[in-house]
């Protein structure tokens, strides 16, 4: 089994021989088709999250080296242990990543992504930057049905993350404007989505004038670029100073939080998504007398996943653009995603 391994924060990625796992009990083989680039991944590379001034250390969430990452997968069953049901070789599945201890009250939800004791795949055990990935248990083995494994492997994470962030919204008329800042990678995947989940006004925020066009191909959506205009002044215009009903931040900024709460409305939401970092400070005031709520989102559930992609297979929505490109490159899209090069998702796939 070969695998490209981060075996150093910081430092180039070193490719491992070792031996193939055989899967045992209800544990899965898969080869690797596609294995989709996160931004997570970048900050698992360079070993924290947040800005320069503050850091949480990934090592410090209990990320051991070396580590195999990629948590956005999608194999072909090779093999299967003998307490396996439902799947069988040569199927292709998408991998759930978010596994948590099995035997807690979110687990049993199939909410694995609020466990205490996580395990995920890519994280905190090897994942998809292989030939081969081994999946504890069938159960985290989704359909794709006709979408192509480039196509499907980022809804594991990007898309999930997305669609658990715009189902935390609360009910919005049609009257009524939601802004999502970023339209990066996961912000596209919520530009895909948004029309499903909301009748709202949706506007994209970015400074990136290439991620906003991509983000507008995907749905009549409003777009401030926030190179060129006072993007708080243009919110607060557009709403008559009454600020806007909800907010989904995918940058998760000092800056972009700041803004986000400061163009919110009375009896609005914040949803932070972003891991960029920083911090804020916001008037204790603030929550009572505007009635606001502000609240993190973290991917999303298995039983979720499997909503997304019937969504996905049902309603043929506009594909994100993706770019497909050989394992090997992993390392100089992590650096293009550092300099915010990239459009879209990338997506690698094994020689």
């Amino acid at each position: 089994m070969r695998s490209l391994q981060l075996v150093e924060f910081g430092a180039p990625l070193e490719w491992r021989e070792g031996e193939t796992p055989e899967p045992r009990g209800a544990e899965v083989l898969l080869r690797t088709l596609a294995s989709g680039v996160c931004h997570s991944d970048l900050h698992l590379w360079e070993g924290y999250y947040g800005d320069g001034t503050n850091r949480s250390y990934v090592k410090d969430r209990g990320v051991r080296l070396p580590l195999t990452m990629g948590h956005e997968t999608v194999g072909r069953v090779v093999a299967a242990g003998p307490d396996v049901t439902g799947v069988a070789p040569g199927d292709v599945r998408l991998v759930y990543p978010w596994i948590g201890c099995g035997g807690c009250r979110h687990c049993a939800a199939d909410a694995s992504h609020q466990c205490s004791g996580m395990r995920s795949l890519g994280v905190l055990a090897h994942g998809g930057y292989a030939d081969h990935v081994l999946v504890p248990d069938a159960r985290f083995l989704v359909e794709i049905g006709s979408l192509r494994p480039e196509e499907a492997a980022s809804y594991a994470c990007a898309g999930l993350t997305a669609y658990g962030a715009l189902r935390k919204l609360p009910p919005l008329q049609a009257d009524e404007e939601l802004v999502i800042v970023g339209a990066g990678g996961v912000g596209l995947m919520a530009a895909q989505l948004v029309g499903r989940v909301t009748e709202a006004r949706v506007t994209f925020v970015d400074l990136d004038a290439r991620k906003l066009e991509a983000a507008r191909a995907l749905g009549d959506f409003g777009v401030l670029d926030g190179s060129r205009v006072d993007v708080r002044e243009a919110l607060l215009g557009r709403t008559e100073g009454r600020g806007v009903a909800a907010v989904v931040d995918f940058v998760g900024s000092s800056q972009t939080v700041a803004l986000g709460q400061a163009v919110l409305a009375k009896n609005g939401t914040l949803v932070i998504v972003g891991l960029f970092g920083g911090e804020i400070t916001v008037p204790t005031h603030f929550f009572p007398l505007r009635n606001a709520t502000i609240r993190g989102s973290y991917t999303g559930g298995l039983a979720e996943l499997r909503e997304l992609m019937a969504l996905v297979r049902d309603a043929g929505l506009r594909p994100v653009p993706v770019a497909c490109r050989a394992m090997e490159e992993v390392p100089r899209i992590l650096e293009e995603m550092r300099r915010g090069e990239l459009v879209g998702r990338a997506v690698v796939v094994p020689a």
